[in-house]
């Protein structure tokens, strides 16, 4: 099983706590200090036995859950989670701490943002834990307190679902209401500066192939340019270029949710100067000028020929060839089976055609008109 699929309770937390008490002035030693655990049965080792926890935030919840020892979205088709938000969330229930009681008046709930999270508009959130089919630990969690910090530890308000008293607690988990800020939401990386060529195919349309003749050129040209016309910028083509640099996801589903046979728009080939190929197809599942409904994957290879025979300058972006060879597979593996939506502006990037990218064609000069010949009378 993947190590990091573990969350692993030191005593460093506690030690660091200890350490602070014991060298607190004898003056402060009436001040309020952190009371019980709310889930004192959460230790390290039943942490680590956690292996489903579920958000239930604004009308809604999901699930994330762990498989093979990683953790993944299970509304997202098992895509994986971030492993540290996760660990935050699941560590942060384990140590939190009643710290002051609040009310128990279920009318002012909303002051605190501790009303049910399930109600439609609610700004609540609801933590549950499971091991197995058994729950480990339910929290509602409020308004974090920004205004009292106690032992470098934030302050935040809570109560149990089946509890009508509140609490101002100790810790917070920093529970994100959408699942996608629970995604890993880097796909991957490839460096403008690794970009030799880009070839663009849209539905219907001229190909668009934009390049560089070696990696030090500042500036990609519009390789099929037709004769007589002018590009619009260089910025154009240099966005076509930048489009996989540091690329994140805004959604993600299983591939075969989207109809990329019937619903075709295009596909985007770039080939790095070091081997390292991508190809992007795109299908459309909204209108032509939506930029949000487009959705993409990916499948990443190796040109065997255009390897480097030598290792790569220090300071470059290019890679070695057993890097590259690495890099595609890590691509396959990640984006396998998956489709993503992309920002729009990366998509309308991949999406450019030669009218997006050239100057309208110069008009024709008109010629002195011939004047005809006055009929004989």
């Amino acid at each position: 099983m993947n190590k990091t699929g573990f969350l692993v309770l030191t005593g460093i937390t506690a030690a660091l706590i200890a350490g602070a008490i014991a060298l607190r002035p004898v003056t402060d030693a009436a001040a309020p200090s952190a009371g019980a655990r709310f889930f004192p049965a959460l230790d390290a080792g039943a942490v680590n036995a956690v292996d489903r926890i579920r958000i239930t935030a604004e009308g809604k919840s999901f699930t994330l859950e762990r498989k093979a020892g990683k953790w993944v979205a299970r509304e997202k088709g098992g895509y994986p989670a971030t492993f540290a938000k996760v660990k935050e969330a699941l560590v942060s229930l384990s140590q939190l701490k009643q710290f002051e009681r609040k009310t128990s008046d279920p009318a002012r709930y909303d002051k605190l943002d501790l009303e049910d999270p399930a109600g439609k508009g609610a700004s609540s959130k609801r933590l549950t834990a499971f091991t197995g089919d058994k729950t480990v630990a339910d929290v509602i969690v409020g308004k974090s307190n920004s205004k009292e910090i106690l032992f470098g530890r934030s302050l935040v308000y809570v109560r149990l679902p089946n509890d009508k008293q509140s609490w101002l607690a100790v810790g917070d988990p920093k529970l994100a209401a959408e699942i996608g800020d629970w995604l890993d939401r880097s796909i991957f990386d490839v460096k403008t500066g690794r970009i030799g060529k880009v070839v663009q195919i849209g539905a219907g349309t001229e190909e668009v192939i934009v390049g560089k003749d070696k990696p030090a050129d500042a500036e990609f040209t519009l390789r099929n340019k037709p004769e007589g016309r002018e590009i619009k910028g260089e910025r154009f083509l240099r966005y076509i270029g930048e489009s996989l640099d540091n690329l994140t996801l805004e959604d993600v589903k299983p591939a075969g949710e989207i109809d990329f046979a019937g619903k075709a728009a295009g596909r985007a080939v770039f080939r790095t100067f070091d081997g390292l190929v991508v190809t992007a197809t795109l299908a459309r599942t909204g209108k032509p000028d939506d930029d949000d409904k487009y959705w993409m994957t990916f499948e990443a290879g190796v040109d065997e020929a255009a390897l480097l025979k030598e290792k790569p300058k220090k300071g470059s972006d290019l890679k070695a060839a057993d890097a590259v060879r690495k890099e595609a597979a890590a691509i396959k593996a990640r984006t396998a089976g998956w489709a993503y939506k992309v920002s729009s502006t990366v998509t309308r990037f991949m999406r450019y055609t030669m009218a997006d990218i050239l100057k309208p064609p110069p008009k024709e000069k008109a010629g002195d008109a011939e004047t005809p010949d006055k009929k004989e009378e």
